[in-house]
């Protein structure tokens, strides 16, 4: 009679299983990036290969499940990705608490659990199935890795002392990590409505029947990046709602774009501007100013919309993040930058509308009244927007770019180069005041004719009408769970823009030749052009004529006469 070999000394032993936790399966795969061998990773981590292979395949699913989790060390080190059995919940509440511990409000225990049940309820479960118990909450809390939840104190629109202690931490923290200033960074996202004009410019005064223009809603997410330095700046990220705009087709455009289903910024994008964006051009930059190896720091605040600092952390690279409600205060980028950007930004969507206004009234065979507003909006289309965003944006200089981090830098400022008052305002050569530019807006809308009732008050509303906008949703309890019931419906039908499709063949080498040629002749006419100037329009043509060549080799009489 044959013994049963679990239970004979003789037979083999019972393999345990090791589970890896989710830290060491992150590690596993910037490891596998980086070119490491799967043999050695598991005669390291003491797990077969196949393991190994297995984790690799699973990158995208261990990537996103750990973008989810929150800052806290304990988060990664959980084994299992196993969710809640209540997931919509789970998901819901999780977003309500990011959302309020981002803008400060005081979280405790009893409260996220009288929000569960309040979730609960609306998401339409039953209220008998579900308890919001004390295990629920430790489970809960586990899932996240949220450790401390006993925030005291009331809600502030701007905490004076918490900014002011910050500074001095971020003063210490630069000195003993030895951080040079090229190498610190700052990030922030806001909203522009990109197709706004001022409300009251309904339509051109000029049209017999002036019919009621709503001010566009048409709006995006911008992402701005700047070196302390103000030596560098990153190139701007733009997300908008459509997957593959018509009007991208063929072309290069001069920024990184990126879709999602709102227009809003979220953590899977946030991601992917750092790893792609962020940390390959600060790289090269490193390159260029000699000062590879160094330790890079990008500053954030504490948005809901960016991934925990854990989840940032590459080789070389780390994330500080401001305390809640301190960054109207301290942040660069609200030091004035983006909100200069925005205006420059409106200076051109305004001579946009006088160039075609002039162009109109130029050309003897259009209508004798010039175009609509509205029929203006339909001729800038997203391309138009990235490259206005972007000559906005390299339209502040960099002394503007230092100055703005001069609060958050004041004491290593005043202990570094011992300035008692170092300089607040930046460089305002150049930029306009509010004064000044709602004088101008008028003006301009004046000679446009477009004014109407519009006045100062109303321009002024028009600059700050995205003001407030942060690049991510503040969400009520309904749009939350409606966000997550809906989450990623949405993607599929953003994949085009709904519109008649353009031409994708573009202007032909011939005719861009010719087009050269006409920009030469103003060009060198002009008393204040630059030679160098001159040059790249020159280098450009040659490029021109070398695409006509190569498409002319192809031709019959080409292969048969060669070329002259």
């Amino acid at each position: 009679m044959s013994s049963c070999p679990g239970n004979s000394s003789s037979g083999l032993k019972r393999k345990i299983k090791l589970v890896l936790p989710i830290k060491d399966k992150l590690d596993i795969l910037e490891r596998i990036k980086k070119g490491e061998s799967c043999t050695s990773l598991a005669a390291e981590y003491g797990i077969s290969k196949s393991t190994i292979t297995n984790i690799n395949k699973s990158a995208d699913k261990i990537k996103n499940f750990a973008r989810k989790l929150d800052s806290e060390d304990r988060s990664k080190k959980r084994k299992s990705m196993k969710g809640s059995k209540f997931d919509l919940l789970d998901e819901a509440l999780y977003k309500w608490f990011l959302q309020a511990r981002a803008s400060g409000q005081p979280i405790s225990g009893p409260l996220l659990c009288d929000m569960a049940l309040k979730f609960n309820v609306i998401l339409g479960g039953d209220e008998s199935d579900f308890a919001a118990s004390q295990g629920w909450l430790d489970k809960f809390k586990s899932r996240h890795g949220i450790r401390q939840l006993d925030i005291q104190g009331e809600k502030m629109s701007a905490n004076i002392s918490a900014a002011d202690a910050f500074v001095k931490e971020f003063s210490e923290k630069l000195q003993k990590e030895d951080y040079d200033l090229d190498l610190i960074y700052n990030a922030d996202e806001t909203g522009l409505c990109w197709k706004s004009l001022p409300f009251k410019t309904l339509a051109s005064n000029r049209e017999k029947a002036a019919s009621g223009y709503k001010s566009s809603k048409d709006r995006v997410t911008l992402l701005a990046c700047a070196n302390a330095s103000g030596t560098h700046r990153i190139p701007m990220l733009l997300i908008g709602k459509l997957k593959n705009p018509r009007c991208f087709q063929n072309i290069q455009i001069p920024l990184v774009y990126k879709n999602q289903s709102e227009g809003w910024m979220n953590r899977e994008v946030f991601t992917d501007w750092y790893d792609n964006t962020f940390i390959p051009e600060v790289k090269m930059y490193q390159e260029k100013v000699n000062k590879v190896g160094k330790s890079v720091l990008l500053v954030l605040d504490s948005a809901p919309s960016h991934p925990d600092a854990e989840g940032l952390t590459r080789n070389g690279f780390r994330v500080l993040f401001l305390p809640p409600n301190v960054s109207s205060i301290i942040q660069p980028m609200d030091q004035g930058l983006i909100e200069t950007m925005k205006r420059n930004y409106r200076k051109q969507l305004l001579s946009r509308l006088l160039f075609r206004d002039i162009e109109q009234e130029d050309c003897e065979h259009e209508k004798e009244e010039a175009e609509s507003v509205s029929t203006f909006f339909k001729s800038i289309d997203l391309k138009d927007c990235c490259y206005m965003v972007v000559e906005a944006w390299n339209s502040v200089s960099p002394l503007t770019l230092k100055c703005a981090w001069n609060k958050l830098l004041y004491y290593y400022y005043e202990e570094r180069y011992y300035l008692a008052n170092p300089p607040i305002q930046g460089d305002n050569e150049g930029i306009n005041t509010t004064d000044t530019l709602v004088t101008q807006t008028l003006e301009t809308l004046d000679s446009l004719g477009l004014r109407g009732d519009c006045d100062s008050e109303d321009v002024l509303k028009w600059l700050e009408s995205d003001k407030l906008d942060q690049g991510y949703p503040i969400l009520s309890e309904e749009e939350i769970v409606k966000s997550v019931l809906t989450n990623n419906t949405n993607e599929e039908e953003n994949d085009v823009e709904d519109m008649e499709p353009t031409s994708s063949l573009g202007p032909s080498a011939t005719e861009a030749i010719k087009a050269f040629d006409v920009a030469f002749s103003w060009l060198e006419m002009q008393e204040e052009v630059e030679v160098v100037q001159l040059l790249q329009l020159r280098k450009m043509r040659e490029m021109a004529i070398a695409k006509k060549l190569a498409e002319s080799k192809q031709t019959y009489f080409t292969q048969n006469y060669g070329l002259l």
